[in-house]
């Protein structure tokens, strides 16, 4: 993995922000919302990544943008959003697993 990708100031506050309002009307919100919001900061993320990545790591991210808006898209039915939920997952890991060498591969 690329030891020089950042945040710029901008993003990095615009972030910031997000997760700590977000923590503040989760009080107020129904539990499930909880997984909606870290989704969302998610797909921030990927995109202020995908700024500063690799042309090789931002067809994963765009994937990875993909995957989170179809899941928000279908909230309603629990099971799925759970099970998109843990592919997703797994996806992230094999990811990491790769970039980094390791041997193996996360199930």
């Amino acid at each position: 993995m690329a030891g020089s990708m950042a945040l710029n100031e901008e993003e990095a506050y615009e972030l910031l922000t997000f997760l700590v309002t977000s923590a503040r009307i989760q009080q107020d919100e129904p539990a499930s919302y909880g997984s909606l919001r870290l989704l969302t900061a998610a797909e921030r993320l990927s995109g202020f990544m995908m700024e500063h990545s690799s042309s090789g790591n931002r067809g994963f991210l765009a994937g990875i943008q993909e995957d989170i808006e179809q899941m928000t898209d279908s909230m309603a039915d629990v099971e799925r959003f759970v099970t998109s939920l843990d592919e997703l997952c797994r996806v992230v890991a094999q990811h990491l697993v790769e970039q980094n060498g390791l041997s193996g591969g996360a199930s």
